[in-house]
Parts: C-alpha cells; structure tokens; sequence
C-alpha cells in the first residue's frame, strides 16, 4: 500500500473513531488518482435524495473556538476574534500544521489535505503564467500585496502574544499553504455558540460572530463540480450532516459545489477549471468599453461623457431606486444564461438618450442637470415596464463587441484539452486558455440580451417628451421582441 492510501485508511479510522464523524455504510473514499481525481466520495449502494451521509459534530472542526492553540494560549481567546475569521483560523491551522504538527488531534486530516507542489491557485502561478489570463480581469483580484501583509499582520500576532519560539521555522510557504488551503477547503459554519443568543437583544456588539470559518474534515474529501452537485452540508442541532439533493445511484460519485464561481473564480481559489465552462460563468464588460461605443455611436467627447458619469454616480432618484445600488461601475457582468442587470439597462438607457439629445454638449450646467434629470425619470419608467429604445440596444453590442475584441482571435472555436500529465506549466497555459473561453462565451450569451428580453421603442419617441414635442408620426417602433420568462 502506497503512502496516499495509507493516509487515507488513517484519516477514515480517525474519523469514526476519534473525531465522531457518522459515516453511512452507503458510502466509501476511493482513490481516482488514475482519473485526476484524487481522493471521492462514491456510493456503495443507491443513495436516497435526502439521505444522510455523514455526520460531523462541531467539536471536530478547527476553529478559533476549537484549536488547541485555544487551550495551550488560553489568553489569546478573544484576540483571535479580533484578529478577525479569516486571520484567525490561518493562526489555528498555522499552529496545527506548523507547530504541533503529528501531535495535533487533526493531523491524519491535515495528512491528506494538499501540500504545496499540488495547490495551483493563481497565487502560485508565475507572472509569464498570469500574463496568459490577460484580459480577465481575475487578474485584479489575486491580492498578492494583500496576502503579504495578511502574513506579517499573522507573525506580528504570534511575536505579541509570546509565541516566537513556537513559530520560529514558520516562513512565506508555510503561510501561503494555510492560506490558500483555507480559501480552497474551508466553511462559513453557523456558530453553534450564538444558538443561545438568539433572544437576545438583536442589535449586538458589532463584530458578533453569526457564522465560523472553519476546516470542516471529510466534508471536503468531496470532488466539487457546478454541473454534477449532488449533495449539500446542512445545520444540524450538534454539527453538519452531508445530504443527498437528488437520488445517487450505486457507483456514483458525489459531489459538493464550492459556491456560484464562474470558472475564473475557481481557478483563482482552487487552482483548477471546469473543461466545459462553469453553470456560472460569466464576462465582464468594462466601462471603458461602453464609452467607446457611445463616443463612436453620437461622436461625444470624452469630457462630457466624464461629466455625465459623475452626475449619475451622484443622482438622488437612482439611488433611492436601487436602494443606493450604484449604476456608474468600473465592469459589469454578463452571465452565461444570457443574463444582465436592471442597473446595466439603466444606465445605458439614460447615457444613450442623453447623447442623442442635440447641442447637448453645448448647453448650460443648468439646462444639461434640467434635461437629465427629465430623462432619468423618463427611463426608469421605460426600464420598469420591460422597454428600452434602439439606442440602448445597439450601443450595448458595440460595448460587447469592444469587449471581445481584447481577447485572443479564434478563443471561442479553439479545442482546449488538458492532459494532466503534461508538465505544470503547459497545464497552467491550457487553464488560462480555458477561463477566457469561458469569459467569452458568456460575453457573446450577451450580446443580444437587451433585444431579446426588452421591447424596442424608437429612440425620437424618448427624445420628444424629453424636448416636449408632440410625438412624431412613426408611431412607437415596438417591435415583437418581449422578455423571455424564467
């Protein structure tokens, strides 16, 4: 027996006989290493929709409240709270694995959690690596700078509280390991303390903990997939139970999902991508890229346009309307059901009206705030009953079209295949390669949202009750086009 199953017949002994973990005997871990899996969670025998799994008692999941740092550090309790869920289970886990190490009443679980040669999250990717992802704007959201400073926040906490000795040969990688474990395996988990607490006064202290980051053992042993979820961790009085959603058939792997990620998100926390795209994927269209279409669609200059954009990040009307939701933002989303915001029609409802309007540019602060305002009250009644004019929709495909343009030629026809055993490098490139394909499809899911799901009016029609002239004799230009239902 190989060490991988060795730690495996360790950790499942440990679950029924230390950590009290109920396993149902419908179910088994097996090692898929031949299919890139690694270690799944597969059913023995046909699995009821609603069955139990498994049972975990809160006692065994590390936390602030159950790590022995707790115990060993009794007075750093309540400064861990203050150090905050995510820093503060860094500092357990970092204590755990680091300093205590086979001592720790966790270790034949963190024994099969993964070691940093096969963590792949974007955190341990190259520069060269990441350039592959460009446009994505994932690219922004990594936090390397952040995770710097998350560490010497996480050393100057052990060195305050009189831990030097205990953390001397905790370095970057043993810092990056943790974190990037608990971003991949941990869970936002009810707080079974706060049960008492709930008749209480609910105006609590701020920074009352309601739920716990937490490394949740076995719960996380199940493979993930958006399109083949079959099981759902739930509250129970004394812990967290796994239970089927649907029927499993004998054979059948089961699966958890990690959250509603597109797969740029679940390259970026888990370090791998769905080959055929995440059920929710989505693009994103840059403000940048919807300016450029309204300056090339009503020739505005930049300045106006700068203008108008401050103006309605500020406007009172849309504001109260969207219960202070902003509608001016740097991207918006496009989602691969073909789905957009209310907010995205809005807005380019409004900018599209205002440009059309003539002499705009030329008129007075006074008469620009006078015709603006009559327009964003004329489209949010426009919006509000499913219509927008030819304007919005057409300006709204250059944005998309602006959009796609930034990313390789041929992406979305590209055949991408991984091989798991090409080198690391070749795999990252393919993953890259495999997000934007994803970001695209969804951008051109979008491209015809407004003209499908909202019915066209003629843009004059607008710009008359704007500028109070009787309506031209065209008529209202509806066209057939009606919002499809969900």
């Amino acid at each position: 027996m190989d060490e991988f199953n060795k730690d495996t017949e360790n950790f499942i002994t440990w679950l029924e006989k230390s950590a009290d973990v109920k396993i149902s005997q419908k179910i088994e871990i097996l090692d898929l290493r031949h299919l890139h899996e690694g270690r799944a969670v597969v059913t023995k025998e046909d699995v009821a929709k609603e069955e139990v799994l498994f049972e975990i008692p809160y006692k065994s999941l590390i936390n602030i409240q159950t790590s022995q740092i707790v115990s060993d550090f009794p007075a750093i309790k309540d400064k861990l709270q203050e150090l905050g869920q995510w820093n503060g289970l860094i500092v357990c886990l970092l204590y755990e694995w680091e300093v205590l190490g086979t001592k720790s009443k966790w270790w034949p679980y963190l024994k099969v959690l993964p070691t940093s040669a096969s963590l792949s999250g974007l955190m341990y990717w190259t520069d060269e690596q990441l350039e592959e992802l460009r446009p994505s704007l994932v690219l922004e959201r990594i936090g390397k700078e952040g995770a710097r400073q998350m560490f010497d926040t996480i050393v100057r906490f052990f060195n305050e509280n009189g831990m030097q000795e205990q953390i001397k040969n905790v370095k970057w990688d043993n810092f990056l390991r943790v974190a990037s474990t608990i971003m991949s395996y941990s869970f936002d988990v009810e707080n079974p303390n706060s049960a008492a607490n709930d008749n209480e006064d609910e105006s609590d202290e701020e920074g009352a903990t309601e739920s716990l980051k937490s490394m949740v053992p076995f719960a996380d042993t199940l493979n993930a997939d958006t399109h083949k979820c079959n099981a759902h961790l739930e509250y129970d009085t004394d812990g967290l139970k796994m239970c089927a959603i649907m029927p499993i058939p004998k054979g059948g792997q089961v699966y958890n999902i990690y959250g509603e990620h597109p797969n740029s998100e679940i390259l970026r926390r888990y370090g791998y991508v769905e080959q055929d795209g995440s059920a929710y994927d989505f693009g994103e269209v840059l403000l940048q890229n919807i300016k450029k279409a309204v300056e090339d669609k009503f020739g505005v200059n930049e300045s106006f346009l700068d203008w108008l954009l401050d103006v309605l990040r500020d406007d009172d009307i849309i504001e109260r309307y969207f219960e202070d939701e902003e509608i001016v933002l740097d991207s918006y989303d496009c989602y691969i059901s073909g789905e957009i915001l209310t907010e995205l029609v809005l807005f380019l409802q409004i900018v599209t009206a205002v440009c059309a309007i003539p002499g705009i540019q030329e008129m007075s602060e006074e008469d620009k705030m006078t015709k603006l305002k009559s327009i964003i009250k004329r489209c949010l009644k426009l919006v509000e009953q499913q219509k927008v004019t030819r304007n919005c929709g057409d300006v709204w495909k250059a944005a998309v079209k602006n959009r796609l343009a930034e990313y390789p030629s041929g992406i979305l026809t590209d055949k991408i295949q991984i091989d798991d055993n090409s080198p690391t490098d070749t795999i990252r490139k393919l993953m890259a390669k495999i997000v934007l394909k994803s970001e695209c499809q969804s951008l051109t899911k979008c491209l015809d949202s407004i003209d499908d799901q909202y019915e066209m009016v003629e843009d004059q029609r607008l710009l008359d009750s704007v500028l109070k002239r009787p309506a031209t004799s065209n008529g209202s230009g509806k066209s057939s086009h009606k919002r499809q239902k969900n």
